[in-house]
This record gives C-alpha cells, sequence and structure tokens, in this order.
C-alpha cells in the first residue's frame, strides 16, 4: 500500500531533555502502531529557554506569541503539514494570545481527556509550572468539566516548582528541595483524595519516575502518542493492547479528527543548522510570506 508522508512540526520542550524525549517517545509510539516499518517524519524548533524564562517573570505573553509565530513560519518552510507544541507552557502562552497557523494543530487536552474517561476519574491532582496552573489552556479541567475535580498544589509551594523546572532546564538535574517539594505535593494530594494525578510539564515528569499509589498522567506521553497516531493516520496500523497511563496515554479516534481538523494554535520544528544566520537571510523573502500566512490562517508550502 503506497502512503503519502505526513511531516509534523514540533515546537520543542523548554529543555534539551525534554524536546529529545519527545522526538523519542513519538518515533517509539509509531514504531509501534506500524510493526516497526515506519519512522516519524519530524522537523523540530527549539526555543531559548532563557528567553522564555525571562519574558514569564515579566508577564511577556505577547512576546513569548511572537518568537511562536517566528517558528511556526519557519517549521512552514520546511512543508509541514501540521504543528505541535511540546511545551504545556507554551501552549498556555497561546490560550492567552490566540493565532492561527494555517495548518492543523495537534492538542494536548482532547488525548487527555479522553484519558481521563478511559480510566473513570473524578478528582485529579494537577502539577505544572506557575503559568500553566493558573492559565487557562487546562481551564476546563480546573472548572469541572466531565464531572472532574481539579486539586491544585497550595499556592505557596509555586515558586518550589517553578524553581525546580528552571533548574532542570538548566542543569538537568535533581535537588533536595525539588524532593521535598514533589513529597509535599504528593501528600497533599492524598490527603485530599484524589484519584489521578496529571503532571503537565516534561521537566517536572523527570522527577514523577517513581511508582505512585494512583494513576499518574504525563501530558508530554499522552501528547507524543496522539502526534504519533496523527503521523500514521492512512497508514495500516496495529491496535495494541491499550497502554498503562503511566507509559503512553491514549489519543481517540475522535481527537485524532479534531486535530487534524483544527487550525487554531500551536507549532514545533527541528534542529536547525549551525549557518541558521545565513539560511534565514536566503530565506527572507519566503518567510516574509509564511509570517504573514501564519496571521491569516493560510497554509504555507515549500515551492
Amino acid at each position: 500500500m503506497t502512503t503519502t508522508s505526513r511531516r509534523l512540526g514540533v515546537l520543542g520542550g523548554l529543555s534539551r531533555r525534554s524536546t529529545i524525549e519527545c522526538h523519542q517517545m513519538i518515533n517509539r509510539h509509531v514504531l509501534s502502531l506500524t510493526n516497526n516499518r515506519a519512522a516519524a517524519d519530524l522537523v523540530t524548533w527549539s526555543l531559548d529557554p532563557d528567553t522564555i524564562i525571562h519574558l514569564l517573570s515579566k508577564d511577556g505573553w505577547p512576546l513569548i506569541v511572537d518568537q511562536i509565530k517566528e517558528a511556526a513560519a519557519n517549521l512552514l518552510l520546511e512543508g509541514v503539514d501540521a504543528l505541535m507544541i511540546a511545551s504545556d507552557t507554551l501552549q498556555c502562552a497561546l490560550a492567552e494570545e490566540p493565532i492561527h497557523f494555517g495548518v492543523p494543530v495537534i492538542p494536548v487536552h482532547d488525548a487527555l481527556a479522553d484519558e481521563i474517561q478511559r480510566l473513570s476519574l473524578r478528582k485529579v491532582g494537577l502539577v505544572g509550572t506557575s503559568a500553566t496552573m493558573s492559565g487557562q489552556y487546562y481551564q476546563d479541567l480546573r472548572q469541572g468539566s466531565c464531572n472532574l475535580d481539579v486539586v491544585l498544589p497550595s499556592q505557596n509551594l509555586w515558586v518550589n516548582i517553578d524553581y525546580s523546572v528552571c533548574n532542570r532546564i538548566y542543569n538537568g538535574e535533581s535537588t533536595v528541595l525539588e524532593v521535598d517539594t514533589y513529597h509535599q505535593i504528593m501528600s497533599q494530594f492524598e490527603a485530599q483524595g484524589v484519584d489521578g494525578i496529571i503532571v503537565a510539564s516534561p521537566e517536572i515528569a523527570l522527577a514523577f519516575n517513581k511508582p505512585d499509589p494512583v494513576p499518574v498522567l504525563h501530558t508530554a506521553q499522552i501528547h507524543a502518542a496522539a502526534a504519533a497516531r496523527w503521523c500514521v493516520a492512512g497508514r495500516d496500523i496495529l491496535r495494541p493492547a491499550m497502554a498503562h497511563h503511566d507509559e503512553a496515554g491514549r489519543a481517540s479516534a475522535a481527537s485524532t479528527d479534531a486535530a487534524s481538523k483544527d487550525t487554531s494554535k500551536i507549532s514545533f520544528e527541528a534542529l536547525q543548522p549551525r549557518d541558521l544566520r545565513r539560511k534565514r537571510k536566503r530565506k527572507a523573502g519566503r518567510l516574509s510570506a509564511a509570517a504573514a500566512s501564519v496571521s491569516a490562517g493560510q497554509q504555507t508550502r515549500n515551492s
């Protein structure tokens, strides 16, 4: 059976490790779905984490969105057929300042809702950066959609969570403060009787690497699974047994269809060569056109 390759543009996580993990998780799912016959066609773009963190501290959502627009324009030049943002924090920025990219966007919240429903969860703890926990992107969960009660960590711990994420981004290592913070959060969630925990940050997920008494839903894993299903749509794929919630999360056919029709927000692309400056100059004219299409919501392709 002849198939047309579908190229996915991925806007990477805020740390090098989370970006690499996203790439690997998508490909592991694609290999599983195709019986090792295919690999994902991915183009990855990484934003400078130091810039993003600085803008977050200054409430600089509009400037973050401008950077995402530029990244999306470059991804469109690479002929991507859909976009994915592998950072919950960046998705929250787009929820505050929505833009249209002209190609489908693969959202994580739809696949997450499917997994919550599959596990019949009724009360979950949600942990992410301060921007994620206070932002609009997961607001429908926090406001009780699907009869779901969402519990957040005590607000006095939020600064510790953000510090933990920053340390993971810059140093990639654990600290005593991180261990203590997440121990307190787990104790709070347990005391409030949650039957599941949503970890809405690839960097925080690195700290949740031990078995827990309740299901732990990592949005990065769930998002990667949804992206993989989009990548292999139209192929003869296997239908493996349902993965464990801690390993992969599921994207239903309904959420895959929704992602292929949604042209609202999010983007991601692959690492650029060292002569990026020269490349950008050569592409200046096309980049300008691509940037215009991002604003207008028109699809752009390489000539």
